[in-house]
C-alpha cells in the first residue's frame, strides 16, 4: 500500500500543530525567561505591567484566554506568537480580527517547521490577521503563506525649522536648494491653515484622557473609510489612557460649538537627535481634516519641534497633507512600516478590496507599531522578532 505525499504532508501539518499551545500560567515563568533570552533584560516584552495590559486588559479578549501561543519542543519553549485582538469594521460590519505580535523563535529551532504552526495558531483564532511594521523575514515568510500585501504607511512630514530639518536629512545638491526655498512657502501653509481654522470656529483643546466625545467623533467620522480598526471609547482608553507609558500621549479634541468633530493623538519622537513632534492617532471626517492638523502644527510650533511627523495610510487625506505643506518620504527613506493581511474564508470580504489602499485608514495607532518603536524602558540591543521588527 502506497502513502500519497498529500496525506504525509498533511500528516506532519498535524504533528506540528500538537506542538503549539495557547499560553497557560504554569509557563509564565518558562516563557519570560525564552523573552529575555530572546528580547533582552528591560524591554516591554518582559515588562509585567505591559504584559497585563496588553493581553489580559485587551478590549475583546479571547473567550479562551490571552492571544499568546507557544511552541514546545523537546519540553522547552522554543517559540512564540501573540496576538492583540481587534475589531475591524470593514464598510456596514465589524470582522473579529487579530494583530501579529512578536512571534519569535529560537535560532536553532528556525527551518525545523515552528514558524508555521505558531502563525497558524493566531490566523485559526480569528477570522481576519493582521501585521504592522513588518521585518524582512517575517514579510516573506507571509507573502509566501498567502498574506495581502497592504504596503507600507506613507511618512508626511512638515519641516517647521527648515534649516535644522535639511542639516539632520541625508538630502544633497538640489535637494538641499529646493527645501531652503520650501521654508516661506511652508510658513505660509501654516499661517493660512490658522486663519482657516479660526474662521471655521473650530476648537482645539486638551484632555487628561478620552471621554464619551470619542464615540461622537468615531460615529461621525468612521462612515467615511471603508477599512478601518474600532475607534471607540473602549479602545482609546485602553490604548492611550491604561498604557502604562499614558503619560508619553497627548490628547486633542477638536469641536465646534461642543459638537466633537475629531481627535488627535501626538508623542514626541526625536529623529536625527532633532525634537519632532509625531502624529500616533487620529480620526475626523475628511473635510475636518485640514483644521485638525493646523491645531496640531500650532502645537507642535508652539513646542520648538523640529518637524511634525504623520505615518498614515489615507489616501482621500493625501491631497490635503500636500496642499498644507506636508512633503510625502519615500518608503526607502528611513523604515517602512509595511502592513499584510490575511482573511479567512469567514472573514466575509474579498481579498481585493483588502489590497485596495484606497480603502484603509491606518496610522501608527494600530497593532503594536507605536509602541514598539518608544519602547519606554532602557533600549537593549537583541535579536529581532520574526513577526514584528523592533526598531531601534
Amino acid at each position: 500500500m502506497s502513502t500519497s505525499s498529500s496525506t504525509v504532508g498533511q500528516s506532519i501539518t498535524d504533528r506540528l500543530k500538537k506542538t503549539v499551545f495557547r499560553f497557560d500560567a504554569s509557563d509564565k515563568g518558562e516563557l519570560r525567561g525564552f523573552q529575555r533570552k530572546m528580547f533582552g533584560e528591560r524591554v516591554w516584552q518582559v515588562d509585567e505591567a505591559y504584559n497585563r495590559w496588553l493581553f489580559d486588559e485587551v478590549p475583546d479578549r479571547d473567550a479562551d484566554g490571552p492571544q499568546v501561543w507557544v511552541c514546545k519542543r523537546q519540553g522547552q519553549i522554543v517559540g512564540q506568537q501573540c496576538g492583540i485582538p481587534f475589531r475591524l469594521k470593514a464598510r456596514d460590519r465589524e470582522i473579529p480580527a487579530s494583530w501579529a505580535n512578536s512571534l519569535m523563535v529560537l535560532p536553532e529551532w528556525r527551518m525545523r517547521g515552528a514558524f508555521t504552526p505558531l502563525a497558524e495558531a493566531q490566523l485559526d483564532s480569528r477570522p481576519l490577521a493582521m501585521a504592522i511594521h513588518i521585518s524582512d523575514s517575517a514579510y516573506k515568510a507571509y507573502s509566501k503563506a498567502g498574506w495581502i500585501d497592504i504596503g507600507a504607511l506613507p511618512a508626511y512630514v512638515f519641516p517647521l525649522d527648515t534649516r535644522r530639518c535639511l542639516e539632520a536629512s541625508s538630502l544633497q545638491g538640489r535637494m538641499r536648494t529646493i527645501g531652503a526655498i520650501a521654508g516661506p512657502a511652508l510658513h505660509g501653509a501654516r499661517i493660512g491653515g490658522h486663519l482657516l481654522s479660526r474662521a471655521t470656529g473650530a476648537r482645539f483643546e486638551e484632555i487628561g484622557r478620552f471621554d464619551e466625545r470619542a464615540d461622537a467623533i468615531w460615529q461621525r467620522a468612521s462612515p467615511h473609510y471603508p477599512l478601518i480598526a474600532l475607534r471607540d471609547l473602549t479602545h482609546l482608553r485602553w490604548r492611550y489612557d491604561a498604557i502604562p507609558c499614558a503619560s508619553d500621549y497627548r490628547r486633542f479634541i477638536l469641536t465646534r460649538g461642543g459638537e466633537p468633530l475629531g481627535y488627535v493623538v501626538l508623542r514626541r519622537e526625536t529623529w536625527r537627535k532633532e525634537p519632532c513632534l509625531a502624529v500616533v492617532d487620529y480620526l475626523c471626517e475628511p473635510k475636518w481634516l485640514w483644521v485638525l492638523l493646523s491645531h496640531t502644527l500650532r502645537i507642535a510650533a508652539t513646542e520648538r519641534a523640529t518637524a511634525l511627523i504623520c505615518r498614515t495610510l489615507n489616501t482621500r487625506a493625501e491631497r490635503t497633507f500636500l496642499a498644507m505643506g506636508m512633503m510625502k518620504v519615500p518608503d526607502r527613506v528611513g523604515f517602512p512600516v509595511r502592513v499584510m493581511a490575511h482573511p479567512g474564508p469567514d472573514a466575509g470580504i474579498d481579498r481585493d478590496e483588502f489590497a485596495d489602499r484606497g480603502n484603509w485608514l491606518l496610522t501608527m495607532g494600530d497593532g503594536d507599531a507605536s509602541f514598539l518603536m518608544h519602547n519606554t524602558l532602557p533600549e537593549t540591543a537583541g535579536l529581532q522578532p520574526e513577526g514584528v521588527a523592533v526598531q531601534g
